[in-house]
């Protein structure tokens, strides 16, 4: 999970604190299980916080905003998430139409910037 959201585990521990919208399943062993919207979260925390010079108190007052949580965990935002997650040698060397959809989504991506 640390690595999906390029974290270290103890951030996210933190973040579960301050952010009272993460709440992961825990199971034996006190592993943590995130659900899809919780991971858009953490990106979107981490985009915030790293890239966009919020302060924690200035995320969480973002976050509460539930129209901006709505747009943050939408369909689009998974499947975009999705296709930025690295693929492996084996999934690159094959043309299936689930990477090139992949493929189609970080290009419109890339046409929406430099628009």
């Amino acid at each position: 999970m640390s690595k999906l959201c390029d974290l270290k585990p103890h951030v996210l521990r933190y973040w579960e604190q301050e952010f009272s919208q993460l709440q992961p399943d825990t199971r034996r062993g006190n592993r943590r299980y995130y659900q899809q919207e919780e991971i858009l979260l953490i990106r979107k925390i981490r985009q915030l916080l790293y890239f966009e010079g919020f302060t924690i108190q200035g995320a969480k007052s973002k976050l509460s905003d539930r129209q901006f949580v709505k747009e943050t965990t939408s369909k689009v935002e998974i499947e975009k998430a999705q296709s930025e997650l690295e693929l492996s040698d084996e999934q690159q060397s094959k043309n299936t139409p689930e990477n090139l959809d992949n493929l189609k989504i970080q290009l419109n991506e890339i046409l929406k910037i430099l628009k």
